[in-house]
């Protein structure tokens, strides 16, 4: 027994190329796996109290520069302008968007009186 070797047995090209679509088949599904994970932290990170609080905090700057700049207006009036703007220029409008809330978007300082 001892004098006998065992002779290297070659894999074909198919038998090489199966290997290698079963791996990139494995590498494929940990990417998968990982990334479903990544999209579900950024899920909750999203739904934290503290990213809804700056939203709701954005929706009140909103609402604020709005009825500084146009009291009046509803919303269809928000909706045609809105559509009108389309048509310019996506960055002269964003950047004209960010002076005007700079501006009207912030809330009054002080107290209030209130409402009798």
């Amino acid at each position: 027994m001892e004098g006998i070797t065992k002779k290297r047995v070659r894999r074909t090209a198919e038998q090489r190329l199966a290997d290698l679509e079963k791996k990139h088949a494995e590498v494929m599904e940990r990417q998968r796996t990982a990334l479903a994970k990544i999209d579900e932290a950024k899920k909750r990170l999203m739904q934290a109290p503290s990213a809804r609080k700056d939203k709701v905090e954005e929706g009140k700057r909103f609402a604020r520069a709005t009825y500084m700049l146009a009291p009046e207006w509803d919303q269809r009036h928000f909706i045609a302008a809105i559509e009108l703007a389309l048509t310019k220029d996506a960055e002269t409008l964003q950047a004209r968007g960010e002076q005007l809330l700079e501006e009207h978007g912030k809330p009054r300082r002080g107290r209030r009186p209130s409402r009798v």
